[in-house]
């Protein structure tokens, strides 16, 4: 029996925080679909950075807490969680680190139980925290996923989805941040035509959240699986980029030159590692896949660079169904199916 059934029929106490991968597609109820894919990630013997997963049975219980405070108003902003819940994230925290004690900068995200499946992926929905420090300010972050996920924009993406709200909850992932060089995202196929012959990549400067929030144009590369060959290039403008300051605690959003700007984000070297990845990814998760990556550098490893696997998801829709009401309006999704569409920028192509 697993142990998430083991927890469904009360055999075993909650788990307030579980090993990322300890996470199955069984266990989506406990801890959403994107730490799902990350426990996906490590069986398929990607690197992923360091993570744990805080679930739903410390959500609720954080929940209950709310409704049972002064006049059970669970509208109030702040309630802390409760001291096995905090020491179990300041353990969790605390061995992420290469030393004891090390603050290491980690991404804060929200893993809902409706994320990243094949009918929504609920991009751009839920709440992300990049840079935070210290036990004390990730707990924060934790927190504000919580409240985050009663916001009214979720109930009307719920709402014009047609996605039931009962029985929904939130996990929370706190993950080693990259300090991402370059990051973007990649379908392993065509997420348009669903042509398994193409690898589609798009690629920007720092970390993903200026490609996948539509920030910037980024570069667009289509890679066809069997021969390797490059068959479209178009060049973004990739006018920002966000990066962890050395030491820091926020990522800050720089402006690009004008000479980065004209350059190609990633070497053909680093189309064909990518093209690598989407070929044993699909060897063991299966066709059509949406995978988030980045290249950069992590604290607990040292300064020597790595390709990095930080989210995959089932590709949301078929061609039929595919359109742009299946992405945030800007989001990285968007730019690609319109680009793909035949919208590419003057003078990108080559």
């Amino acid at each position: 029996m697993s142990a998430s059934r083991a927890r469904r029929d009360g055999l075993l106490r909650p788990q307030y925080v579980l090993a990322t991968a300890d996470c199955r597609a069984e266990d989506v109820g406990e801890v959403g679909g994107k730490a799902a894919g990350l426990g996906s990630l490590l069986r398929a013997g990607q690197r992923v950075p360091g993570s744990f997963v805080v679930t739903t049975a410390a959500y609720l219980e954080y929940a209950r807490g709310r409704a049972a405070g002064p006049g059970g108003d669970a509208s109030r902003p702040r309630q802390a969680p409760g001291e096995e819940v905090r020491r179990s994230i300041e353990r969790s925290y605390a061995a992420l680190g290469r030393q004891p004690g090390a603050d290491i900068p980690v991404a804060v995200r929200s893993s809902a139980t409706i994320e990243d499946s094949a009918d929504a992926s609920c991009a751009g929905q839920f709440m992300t925290f990049l840079g935070a420090r210290g036990a004390d300010e990730v707990t924060s972050k934790i927190e504000e996923c919580w409240i985050s996920a009663c916001a009214p924009h979720l109930e009307s993406y719920r709402s014009e989805r047609g996605i039931d709200a009962a029985g929904q909850s939130v996990a929370v992932i706190v993950q080693e941040l990259v300090d991402a060089r370059v990051s973007g995202v990649m379908f392993t196929q065509h997420p348009r035509t669903a042509d398994r012959s193409l690898v589609v990549i798009e690629s920007s400067y720092g970390l993903g959240e200026a490609v996948v929030g539509g920030e910037v144009s980024p570069d667009l590369f289509e890679v066809n699986k069997i021969t390797g060959q490059v068959t479209l290039r178009s060049l973004g403008s990739k006018a920002t980029e966000h990066r962890l300051p050395a030491g820091g605690r926020l990522v800050q959003r720089r402006p690009v030159d004008a000479a980065r700007q004209r350059a190609w984000s990633i070497t053909d070297d680093e189309l064909a590692a990518l093209l690598a990845m989407a070929t044993e990814l699909e060897a063991t998760l299966g066709w059509g896949l949406d995978v988030e990556w980045a290249i950069g550098t992590v604290e607990s490893d040292g300064p020597g660079e790595s390709l990095f696997a930080l989210q995959v998801r089932p590709i949301t829709a078929g061609p039929a169904r595919r359109s742009r009401a299946a992405a945030p309006a800007g989001s990285g999704i968007d730019l690609i199916l319109g680009r793909l569409s035949g919208h590419l920028p003057s003078g990108g192509a080559q």
